[in-house]
């Protein structure tokens, strides 16, 4: 049986409306005896202990841009105004002509020779939409949501779904068989088989020591290749091995990897846009400075196409983790930023003061939170001016260009500077700002003034100082006319 639902026709039995917990091993099929052992596994750890924060609420619609490695070519640039939330999920035809690019409510947007088949726009969906797949022959698409729940259109058939097994993770994505059938893939490795497509094994029985990413079919369509956040791959049936991440001793994270055409070997692709090859792949990377991570990928002839998103700005309601939560935010931004730069060790006592004769008032490291008790640890150094004076103006403590120019819900109006060298600093609770994205700025320049927006309590200046994305204690690293005073 059909049913019209806003002009796109989808068949009932791919999506069961009702919600799922996700507990448990993840099953295929229910048939947890019958996964054979995995080819290869090259990971540092298999165990380890996740910190799980609660997700962050992103703004509706998020900006996107597509990027393209090797011979791919990019068909047009997705616009805010043509999407109704922020992209999920990204796929190609096989020959490049085109792509499509899918966002989490299920809308659906295509470039080049991609056709248009249908999508989910204004249909209510139980989980977000995390994955895409193009047919063989180019001429339809599925699309699958967190809970595995199947969506088929154009000339794309529906094979199952895991919409009625309780999943011990979600799901991430989806790979197409050649042969009349699909896998979906769990965060914890688990493999879903449906249609013809043969189940080859999965990682739903180990423990990871981070989360499978995406799943890429091999050449023939009688295997495939997982891969973990960490770079680690994981290969089944004729899928063949030729190196990893962790093995190459490569840090940072994973979104996708790039098959060769003659099956000899695939390229890895970091979040920043590196690409690292292994075995016959000859890609090479594309600009790496960029404050837009990728989001996902999609293969496309020799080469692939990348999709970039603007990461959402947290906007959490106040909590004992938004200082986690926006210092996250902030060494992602700086990592993806800085990442082409080459990098150098700091010197003691380099950089200016960040305010006229600075009277520190909370040290770096761990100490009890002033709000919320507890320890937590605190990634910079708090300053007032002399005699309790807010200190005058905020000041750059070195050359530099402002990369960003926050409002955070800990943080409060905040500057970030690019020092170049990989070396960021952070000026945090400012009253007023008095600086844009992109201007050029020199040692001493004002910023802002002092102030206590955010989660504060009382009128300061937090100011960090970051290498690679990552706080260190700033205080040696200050010109000080003297030893700084000590905390009252």
């Amino acid at each position: 049986m059909f049913d019209e639902i806003l002009g796109t026709t989808v068949q009932e039995p791919k999506y069961l409306p009702h919600r799922r917990r996700y507990m448990g091993a993840s099953l295929h099929r229910n048939k947890r005896a019958d996964l054979p052992s995995v080819t290869k596994i090259w990971f540092r750890s298999l165990i380890v202990t996740f910190l799980v924060l609660p997700a962050i609420v992103a703004t509706p619609v998020a900006a996107a841009k597509i990027e393209v490695v090797g011979d791919a070519i990019a068909h047009g640039q997705p616009s805010t105004e043509s999407m109704t939330s922020s992209v999920a999920a990204m796929t190609s035809k096989g020959d490049g002509s085109g792509y499509w690019i899918a966002t989490q409510d299920g809308a659906v947007v295509n470039f080049g020779g991609a056709m248009h088949f249908g999508d989910m726009s204004g249909t209510p969906l139980n989980e977000p939409v995390v994955g895409m797949a193009v047919t063989p022959s180019g001429n339809g698409y599925w699309l699958v949501a967190a809970d595995g729940g199947i969506f088929s259109f154009g000339d794309a058939r529906f094979y199952g779904s895991t919409g009625q097994l309780e999943l011990n993770s979600p799901i991430v994505g989806m790979a197409t068989s050649f042969i009349d059938g699909y896998w979906l893939v769990a965060a914890d490795g688990g493999v879903f088989a449906f249609g013809a497509a043969p189940f080859y094994g999965s990682m739903g029985a180990v423990a990871l020591n981070r989360p499978i990413v995406a799943m890429l079919p091999s050449g023939s369509g009688r295997g495939y290749w997982l891969l973990a956040e960490d770079g680690g791959i994981f290969t089944f049936g004729d899928a063949a091995f030729y190196g990893s991440g962790p093995g190459e001793g490569y840090t940072g994270l994973f979104v996708g990897m790039i098959p060769t055409t003659g099956g000899h070997g695939y390229a890895l692709v970091h979040s920043n846009g590196r690409i690292s090859p292994f075995g016959t792949s000859a890609l090479q990377s594309g600009p790496l400075c960029d404050p837009w991570p990728i989001a996902d990928m999609s293969v496309a002839g020799d080469g692939a196409v990348l999709l970039r998103t603007a990461t959402a700005q947290p906007n959490n309601p106040p909590s004992s983790i938004s200082g986690r939560v926006d210092s996250e935010y902030l060494s992602q931004l700086v990592i993806h930023s800085q990442s082409c730069q080459p990098a150098r060790e700091l010197v003691l006592a380099e950089f200016a003061l960040p305010l006229n004769e600075p009277v520190q008032t909370s040290s770096f490291g761990w100490r009890r939170h002033p709000i919320w008790g507890g320890i937590a640890m605190h990634l910079g150094t708090d300053f007032i001016g002399p005699n309790g004076t807010s200190g005058g103006p905020a000041l750059a403590v070195a050359d530099g260009t402002v990369l960003a120019v926050l409002d955070m819900v800990a943080y409060g109006k905040t500057v970030v500077l690019n020092h170049g060298e990989q070396i960021s600093t952070v000026y945090a609770h400012l009253g007023r700002v008095s600086v844009e994205t992109g201007d050029v700025v020199v040692v001493g320049d004002p910023l802002g003034t002092v102030g206590s927006t955010g989660l504060s309590t009382g009128i300061h200046l937090h100011f960090e100082l970051r290498v690679n994305g990552t706080a260190k204690d700033p205080v040696p690293y200050l010109n000080f006319p003297a030893a700084p005073p000590a905390e009252p």
